[in-house]
């Protein structure tokens, strides 16, 4: 009698399930395009733009723009027309479900043999099908009791709260908050879009909140590259991260700026992981390929690799008798080695976007590849054949979010989106009371005397940008002995402010060279450079940032003349310009890379990215005690 009642009571509820579920006519109001978009980016947490400015579409309100901005970026909506999104039109729930799928990025297609079960399958549009399919065999989608799924039924509001709580309960996530190629940007600079350690560190420990199976990650070039952590040899960094509880990171090519002694010392002073399965020493592995984490009931292998370009993207001097194997082979190798013994490969990259979907499509076996490197920015992780790749841009402008999906156990998707500055962004206090104290100690070291000169140096905006200038000069030449370079080009943009003579402070260099320019060497042929010389003067006389100071080169140029056909003679230390030959030129990074329209560097060869800012380059210059030369005719405007 009790088995009876209880498999009564259970028909009767099973009954009440689907005879009940409401109608679209009769449960509750429709809802419109704007609001299923908006409460489905809600439920993803993505990270939305306080506000938007540049939007295709003319019928979206400024408090929804943020939201349909939100799901265009990322691939799951698109506009009805070029400029209209129709934001109030009722949504079908065939419509709906195609959205919320795309949000997934699944690795698969389901098979649509499904829609057999159902009376209505053939009102199901072709271009739906697959989603549609998807979300049935995902339990996101599930039919009526006369055996229907009313895919061209308006949406109401009682079955979103079903749709998106379905979508909770039924994808499990194993998430990543990543960052890469921070370069010292511990501090918060709103002006340049950094958000700072403090804020990340606010950012992860709400993912942590939000899902105990989130893990923060970094991927290189972290320890070095502003004063607040190059003055200690990267020990903020290593402060911060703790704080913030990282649970691996893998070298980049400047983590190896203080050398190799001194990266191993971070590493043992972190209190995670520091990975990298293609570094050795003296053919030896020279830090741990992998470290295993277990993650929920997942094992997750987070397997770092480092760019073999490292070799001549940090000073040589600090990387003696270690080698870079290829990342492929090593991948690859490493993928065989952890068979059997994980669920599932994550990559810890350090190798640039161009490699990461190399291996992507390569690489069986592994899942995830979080990247740094190139300084790219990926919206949400892109599929590739075998995996999914994702970066983070740069200095801390942006900052990932991965998330791994399961249903069922089965990893089904890959999605995810960046986290990006705004004034809602709040700080975790612990952290940047860290960041404090290493800032008030560092500008505190700021005052201290680092050379004294018995010359005012000229940094005037009118004199850097038209003319040649003691200080110009100095900088080109600490440049070029910098690198033993033939020559050295730089822009008078870059120099900000004048020295006055005396005793020089840090603070005086970090004054007249703010920027976090760093110094390289490129090889480009005589013509070229003719070209540099040509594009530096073509604005003469009106100011121009991208005036050219150099050391090595005598040239002089008629302003008479058409731009482009101005310089008149060049010399290289005291030879004429040889149009054939090559030439090895100390620059900056922003030259190196196009900046101040000096294209034709972009086209010749990088040979080497010291990591070293151009402060640092010039005290270094100034504590050698080298003479500082004057005004010497290095740069003469001819008929004037």
């Amino acid at each position: 009698m009790y088995k009876m009642k209880k498999w009564l009571m259970f028909a009767c509820m099973f009954a009440v399930a689907f005879v009940l579920q409401p109608q679209a006519s009769e449960a509750s109001e429709h809802v419109t395009r704007g609001e299923f978009v908006q409460q489905l980016i809600t439920t993803l947490g993505v990270d939305i733009k306080s506000e938007v400015k540049e939007l295709p579409f003319t019928d979206v309100d400024p408090q929804l723009a943020p939201y349909v901005e939100a799901a265009i970026r990322l691939g799951i909506a698109s506009g009805k027309t070029e400029t209209t999104f129709a934001p109030n039109e009722k949504i079908t729930r065939e419509q709906a479900y195609v959205f919320l799928i795309r949000s997934l990025q699944l690795r698969h297609h389901y098979a649509t043999n499904v829609f057999k079960l159902y009376e209505d399958e053939k009102s199901i549009k072709p271009w739906a099908q697959q989603s549609l399919a998807a979300a049935l065999h995902l339990g996101l989608l599930q039919g009526y009791s006369d055996k229907t799924i009313r895919p061209q039924e308006w949406l109401t509001s009682e079955q979103i709260k079903t749709i998106l709580k379905r979508y909770e309960t039924n994808i499990e996530k194993i998430t990543f908050i990543h960052t890469n190629d921070t370069h010292g940007r511990v501090i918060a600079n709103t002006q340049n879009g950094e958000m700072g350690f403090a804020k990340i560190a606010k950012i992860a420990q709400d993912a942590r909140q939000k899902n105990k199976q989130t893990l923060l990650v970094d991927l290189g070039d972290t320890f070095h590259g502003t004063t607040y952590v190059n003055l200690n040899n990267g020990q903020t960094v290593v402060d911060l991260m703790n704080a913030m509880k990282y649970d691996a990171m893998v070298p980049g090519n400047h983590d190896f700026n203080y050398g190799q002694n001194r990266l191993l010392e971070l590493k043992q002073a972190v209190q995670f992981p520091v990975v990298s399965g293609n570094i050795y020493k003296n053919g030896q592995p020279f830090l741990p390929a992998y470290t295993i984490k277990q993650v929920g009931k997942k094992k997750i292998a987070l397997v770092g690799l480092t760019a073999t370009d490292t070799a001549v993207k940090t000073n040589p001097a600090g990387i003696v008798g270690i080698t870079f194997a290829d990342e492929e082979a090593t991948l690859k190798q490493l993928v065989d080695e952890l068979k059997g013994k994980v669920d599932h490969i994550v990559v810890l990259s350090h190798a640039g976007l161009q490699t990461d979907e190399k291996l992507a499509n390569n690489v069986s076996g592994v899942d995830v590849i979080l990247g740094g490197h190139s300084h790219d920015t990926i919206e949400a992780p892109k599929k590739f054949k075998y995996a999914y790749v994702s970066q983070a841009f740069e200095y801390g402008k942006a900052l990932g979010q991965t998330n791994l999906l399961f249903y069922k156990g089965k990893l089904i998707g890959v999605n995810g989106f960046l986290y990006r500055d705004s004034a809602t962004k709040q700080e975790d206090a612990t952290v940047r009371a860290i960041v404090d104290t290493y800032k008030n100690n560092i500008d505190a070291t700021l005052q201290q005397v680092i050379a004294t000169i018995d010359v005012n140096l000229d940094g005037e905006r009118a004199n850097v940008r038209t003319k040649e200038t003691n200080l110009g000069n100095l900088v080109a030449d600490a440049m070029r002995q910098a690198l033993q370079t033939d020559v050295a080009l730089t822009n008078g943009g870059g120099i900000r402010a004048s020295i006055p003579k005396g005793n020089v402070t840090r603070n005086h260099i970090l004054t007249t060279l703010p920027f976090a320019n760093t110094l390289v060497k490129v090889s480009m042929s005589g013509a070229d450079l003719k070209k540099a010389l040509e594009h530096g003067v073509r604005l003469y006389p009106e100011q121009n940032g991208g005036f050219p100071h150099v050391s090595g080169i005598r040239f002089t140029f008629d302003a008479t003349k058409p731009a482009g056909s101005r310089v008149t003679s060049v010399q290289i230390n005291g030879q004429p310009l040889d149009e054939a030959k090559t030439y090895t030129v100390a620059t900056n990074d922003f030259i190196a890379k196009g900046g101040d329209g000096y294209d034709m560097f972009k086209t010749n060869k990088l040979e080497f990215d010291s990591g070293e800012l151009l402060s640092t380059v010039v005290i270094n210059y100034l504590q050698s005690q080298k003479p500082i030369s004057a005004v010497e005719g290095r740069i003469t405007v001819a008929n004037q």
